[in-house]
Order: structure tokens, then sequence, then C-alpha cells
């Protein structure tokens, strides 16, 4: 299973947007798992699945790592689940914070699992101890950066972060350019130029402004499902393609002749 966390220091950044279609495009040849990670839920809600106070969700899991996931996780689609949260989250992280190995409890609970090609983390927009877990978690870390106005705010945060976390040789993270609008060629320059030092990292896929990728998570549905051949779409089954090309194993030379 592949662990991927999508994590920013900044809100607005397209974070839960991505987290919902990337899980939905992944699932189309892939098991799936979304973890939402952020109190405010907004991937369950994103997804249609709405908790209430007294159902398991990811707290539950974290807050007691002996709890079998599968009593929280719930179905979308035949490829495609959801570890759920709500506000509960957000008292369970300011507990953990005075834990022993606080940033291993989301792998010690959920170490158990098997069954999925991909897990994917939606984090806070912080770097608490919940986005410390993700990232102790991940495999690789995929980071939404908003073209807009200090876009690149926080980004050095989130990197000394995962080098604490996974050590300064970690190469495995990447940044994925949201709300791109090819029209705004001086503010594309300035973002572009903040970034440079990272330009390496930087995904070739682009995610263009769609009032569709608003409209359905409002709807509680992914866009393949809202609106399956619309640019929403289309931005999000290219950056697919580039994540399973990015993320996937090589294949060694004997296997393939």
């Amino acid at each position: 299973m592949i662990k991927i966390a999508i994590a920013t220091h900044k809100g607005g950044s397209g974070k839960t947007v991505t987290a919902i279609n990337l899980s939905a495009g992944l699932s189309r040849k892939n098991k799936t798992l979304l973890v939402d990670l952020d109190p405010q839920g907004h991937s369950s809600l994103g997804l249609g699945v709405a908790v209430g106070l007294d159902e398991p969700t990811i707290a539950d899991l974290l807050q007691d790592p002996r709890l079998p996931p599968k009593n929280a996780i719930r179905r979308v689609t035949d490829t495609l689940d959801i570890l759920p949260s709500n506000i509960r989250l957000a008292r369970v992280g300011e507990s953990l914070y005075a834990g022993v190995r606080r940033e291993e409890r989301l792998n010690l609970a959920l170490k158990s699992l098997s069954g999925y090609d991909y897990m994917l983390m939606d984090c806070p927009p912080s770097l608490g101890t919940l986005t410390a877990n993700a990232l102790a978690c991940a495999d690789w870390i995929l980071v939404p950066c908003e073209m807009g106005a200090r876009a690149a705010d926080g980004l050095m945060d989130l990197l000394e972060l995962v080098s604490l976390l996974k050590g300064e040789n970690f190469t495995r993270w990447r940044i994925l350019l949201t709300k791109f609008d090819a029209r705004k060629t001086v503010t594309n320059e300035v973002v572009l130029k903040a970034l440079d030092p990272h330009k390496d990292k930087i995904l070739t896929t682009r995610i263009g402004v769609s009032e569709s990728l608003n409209q359905c998570q409002m709807a509680g549905q992914d866009i393949f499902r809202f609106e399956p051949d619309g640019r929403g779409a289309s931005f999000y089954a290219d950056l697919t393609q580039e994540i399973l090309a990015t993320t996937k194993p090589k294949q060694p030379i004997e296997a393939i002749q």
C-alpha cells in the first residue's frame, strides 16, 4: 500500500479538493482509502459521508490504536473507502501532545489495514500533531500550492517538519500548483519565482480554476461522478496519471522482458 499525505500550512490551497478527487481518480483502477485527518471533516462531507458525534471515526482509532479500523471505515464506492472525521478529532489531536511516541499513533492505529493499493491522508491546514502523524506515516507527501499572493508561505516550515520526521535525505515530496489561471501571467511569474529553489519538485499537472470543483463538494460527490466530462475531471485525471507514474514502483528489467 502506497501512503500519500496531502499537507499544507496554508488554508484555501485546494488541499481537500485534491484529497477527494485524487482519491477518486486513483480508485478507478486501484482500491483506495482516504483518511480524513482534518477536524473540519470536509473530505468526509465532500464525499457525502456525515458522521454523528457518537459514531466511530479516525478520532477513536487515534485514542485507542487497538481498535479495528474496519469499525470506522465507510464505503463510498466499490473501490473507494473513507475513514471519516468530525469535530471530536480536534480534542483528540490536542490530547496527543502529551503522549509518548505521539507522531506514531496513526501508524499504530492503521498497521492492521490491508487490501488497499493507495491510502491518502487529508491533513489539517496546520503543522500540529495530526499533520505530524500523517507525515510520519506517509511514503509520499503532496503539497498543494495556490497560485496567489504569498503562495509559498509556510512551505519551509512544512519542509523542516518533514526533515525532522523523515530525515534530511527524504526526497519523496512534490508540489501541486492549484487554482492556476494562465491569463494571470504576472502572478504566475511571481509564484514560480518564489518556488524556484524547488522547481524540480513541481508536478507538471496544474489544477485550473473550475466552478464544478466547488459544486461537487457541495453535492457530496467527487468530480468524476459529478461532472465526468468537465474541466475539473480532466485536471484530476491528469494528476492521477502523474501520481501513478511518480509513485508506482518501477518494474525490474527482468520482469518486463
